[in-house]
């Protein structure tokens, strides 16, 4: 092991242009600063373990590369990079052949970040990329969250593989935090699913105005879920349909800005997320997207957008309003057959003509629905729960006509689509 403390870690920084460790050698720096110039290689056949010596955090100024087999390891109190600026120099490359890990007591701010070969995983949270990310393997966020800095579209370089984040709400989600800020550009973060080495869940969000404040960002995650769609995302409730019209699918793009952006957002979905036996409801060429409004706590406050391509397993969303930006979305079935109108008078008279109150309209006898009928004074008067039994002006079943007057009601449906609708509103009962 190559234990370097703070005079020697810099003698060798100066006179070497390339320092090789044994193969399966750790480096630890215990509180020393390391100096790495530019067009120069330290390649390290083991860990990086970068702490504290009771008094100094060790600390990497990085202009040159590094280059790790096995571990990148941070137990001090810093971000072990300092003097971290703009463009392809300062890179920690982790190229190993086996499994590596990126982890500690402390996250890590990395100018470049090149991975290739093995599978990493991220042990820790709140790693950040100030330049580039360059995905040429397999990145396990494992239930954790990395920052881009960059606010360009090469912030996150993608040459093959993907970035894993196949996690869910119980275990904690795998986030990709962009601080795109103002910019206006379209970002695509390389989610993959790890059937394939492919990035066949990757999500793209382009913004079209400007957000505030600069340092805004665009959290990413996406997760699959059982057949009844559970767990659902963070602060949702409930669904507001059944199951059987929902995709197997959460997506959480979560605008973290003060004044939010326009965007154009594109998903990309499985066939997996499409359980036949479980969304027997769900028509792939009709699917819409829905997203929870976590400010009003309603799915329903914005009506099913998008089109789906289904040859591509692509969705795409379009025009996504500042107002109407939130997260989380899911993919659902909408193919409305229906048209509900509410009369707003009636007369029980007698003469033939308008003699009871119930809603109207087209394909009425496929919903399921209740509404209560309230007089002035809040006391329910009748239930109407069947289309071919309408209120008649009595109260309940007596045959007792009510006396004229303004009658408040509200009604819960749950549509062909499992989709649950609210209305209410009034009717004037004329003698």
């Amino acid at each position: 092991m190559y234990l370097f403390d703070k005079i020697f870690v810099l003698c060798l920084s100066i006179i070497l242009f390339t320092l090789h460790c044994a193969n399966g050698q750790n480096v630890v720096n215990n509180g020393g600063k390391i100096i790495v110039s530019e067009g120069a290689n330290v390649v390290i056949g083991g860990n990086y373990i970068n702490k504290n010596d009771g008094v100094t955090d060790g600390t990497v100024n990085l202009d040159g590369n590094i280059i790790v087999r096995r571990n990148w390891v941070n137990v001090a109190n810093n971000e072990v990079l300092v003097s971290v600026g703009a463009g392809l120099v300062g890179n920690v490359i982790m190229d190993g052949l086996l499994n590596q890990y990126i982890e500690g007591t402390h996250p890590t701010l990395f100018e470049n970040l090149i991975i290739k070969n093995s599978k990493k995983t991220l042990n820790v949270t709140g790693c950040k990329v100030n330049d580039t990310l360059f995905v040429n393997a397999v990145l396990d966020l494992n239930t954790h969250r990395i920052k881009i800095l960059n606010p360009n579209p090469i912030g996150i370089n993608h040459i093959s593989a993907y970035i894993f984040g196949e996690t869910n709400t119980y275990e904690g989600l795998g986030e990709v935090d962009w601080q795109i800020g103002s910019n206006l550009n379209s970002y695509t973060v390389p989610f993959g699913s790890g059937n394939s080495n492919s990035d066949d869940l990757a999500v793209t969000v382009e913004t079209k105005t400007s957000a505030a404040p600069p340092t805004g960002s665009i959290r990413f995650a996406t997760y699959p879920t059982g057949c009844q769609n559970n767990p659902v995302p963070p602060d949702v409730i409930k669904l507001d349909r059944g199951y059987e019209f929902v995709a197997d699918r959460f997506w959480n793009i979560d605008p973290i800005y003060n004044t939010k952006p326009e965007v154009n957002i594109q998903l990309h979905y499985l066939q997996q997320d499409l359980n036949p036996s479980c969304n027997n409801g769900l028509h792939e060429v009709d699917m819409k997207a829905i997203r929870y409004n976590t400010l009003q706590q309603t799915w329903g406050d914005l009506k099913p957008v998008g089109t789906s391509y289904p040859t591509e397993k692509v969705f795409k969303i379009d025009n996504v309003a500042p107002s109407d930006f939130y997260a989380p979305w899911c993919l659902v079935g909408e193919v409305i057959d229906w048209e509900i109108f509410f009369p707003n008078a009636f007369t029980p008279n007698v003469d033939g003509h308008n003699e009871t109150f119930a809603p109207i309209g087209y394909n009425l006898d496929k919903l399921n629905f209740t509404m209560y009928i309230y007089n002035r004074w809040g006391q329910l008067i009748y239930v109407l729960d069947d289309i071919n039994k309408p209120w008649n002006g009595s109260f309940g079943n007596s045959g007792k006509i009510c006396p004229q007057g303004v009658y408040t009601w509200i009604m819960f449906l749950k549509d062909g689509n499992g989709m649950q609708h609210k209305y209410n509103g009034i009717v004037t009962l004329i003698q």
